[in-house]
């Protein structure tokens, strides 16, 4: 039996069709539209003429003719709306604002005072509500104004249900982190894995379908794309690669575990294998304590040398096993350490080559800068207010 198909339901979805496309295209033509769609010219052209109305497209003048008229061009139109995202770690949080095609248009970071106890659910609450209304103030006249908001969290997160179930360097459990935020603001609210946002970020940048990024500051997290979408797991924590054992007997980890990867890959690693080398990190945690461990170790002082060396191992170690499960198509690192590649990526490549198998062991590791992870969770947002992104729930 076939059921029928309401007409204003099929409408929607080939608006959101033509959207995708034309946002996925620095620019084309309602033909060409046409042409990749399979739709008819007709719906292509009021579709495109409802959308320029929305002041989601816009016309930027005529192409290269095959014979005939010139074809007029379109684009999507960057200006449209502005999302916001917030990048939350424990010592600091990041914030930008940007565009309906991503690219920043402020950014903010704020370091968050670790000589007090762990950061209560409150205090980072009134964080995240001052950052956000900082961005706000800056956020330029648009059509559509300030679309939404997405906050990237260091932990357990439900990108469903908006609520956080653990955050383990924070010490924070069982806060609808969303539902307050819902209070404030009418915006959508999304939040997510940091490692997941970093990796919505990457997957839009390079339209990578298969990836693995590597989040590495204090703690380690993996925010996996599989088949263009990002791989949430059924309750929403996938990818708490960091929490995976290396050592049987190893170190204690703050969620109660040992011998986690991201005791020995992380900035906490990194202050310990100094110690071991008897160099005291006074700096420990501080902003610049990576690139003041890098700048030692290209000064030619061994021990800042040797721990970095140290943590390049231990992360080729967690990467080798990430690529023996999933055989993505290539890796990203970011994050704090991301800042020492220059030494650490050596290591990792040469453990890889040792204990990956078949085609993983030239697997390449690329860096990436920062603020990708808040410009994913800005991306995140985007994707929940106007639906140009393939994003699902799982």
């Amino acid at each position: 039996m076939y059921k029928s198909v309401d007409a204003s339901v099929m409408r929607r979805f080939n608006k959101e069709t033509v959207l995708s496309l034309l946002y996925q295209q620095e620019q084309t033509s309602r033909v060409a539209i046409s042409d990749k769609t399979g739709l008819n010219r007709a719906t292509v052209s009021s579709l495109v003429d409802e959308l320029i109305a929305e002041q989601f497209v816009e016309e930027i003048g005529f192409g290269t003719s095959k014979g005939g008229r010139k074809p007029i061009l379109l684009q999507f139109n960057a200006g449209a709306g502005y999302t916001i995202g917030v990048d939350v770690q424990i010592t600091h949080a990041t914030t930008v604002l940007s565009d309906a095609r991503l690219a920043v248009v402020y950014e903010h970071r704020r370091q968050l005072d670790t000589r007090i106890p762990p950061i209560r659910s409150e205090q980072l609450l009134n964080v995240l509500k001052e950052e956000i209304e900082s961005a706000m103030v800056a956020c330029p006249p648009s059509p559509h104004g300030l679309l939404g908001i997405g906050v990237a969290l260091p932990g357990l997160v439900n990108y469903v249900t908006g609520h956080v179930s653990f955050l383990p360097n924070l010490n924070i459990t069982e806060w609808p982190v969303v539902e307050q935020l819902s209070r404030v603001y009418s915006q959508p609210i999304i939040i997510d894995n940091d490692a997941n946002s970093g990796a919505w970020a990457v997957y839009l940048r390079h339209r990578i379908k298969n990836l693995v990024f590597i989040n590495a500051g204090i703690g380690v997290g993996a925010g996996i794309v599989i088949n263009g979408q990002v791989y949430r797991g059924r309750d929403g924590i996938a990818g708490e690669a960091g929490h995976t054992t290396i050592s049987t007997i190893g170190v204690l980890c703050s969620c109660g575990n040992y011998g986690c990867w991201e005791q020995y890959s992380s900035e906490q690693a990194l202050a310990r294998y100094l110690r071991e080398q008897g160099i005291d990190p006074l700096d420990e945690f501080s902003p610049l304590f990576v690139s003041h461990c890098v700048e030692q170790a290209q000064n030619g002082v061994d021990a800042y040398s040797n721990s970095l060396r140290s943590l390049g191992q231990s992360l080729g170690i967690g990467i080798s096993n990430l690529l023996q499960i999933l055989n993505p198509e290539a890796i990203f690192l970011g994050g704090t350490i991301a800042q020492a590649g220059s030494i650490i990526i050596p290591e990792i490549q040469r453990v890889i080559r040792h204990r990956a198998i078949n085609k993983n062991k030239e697997m390449p590791i690329e860096i990436v800068a920062q603020p990708i992870v808040a410009v994913g969770a800005a991306g995140l947002a985007l994707a929940q207010a106007i639906n140009i992104f393939p994003v699902r729930d799982s």
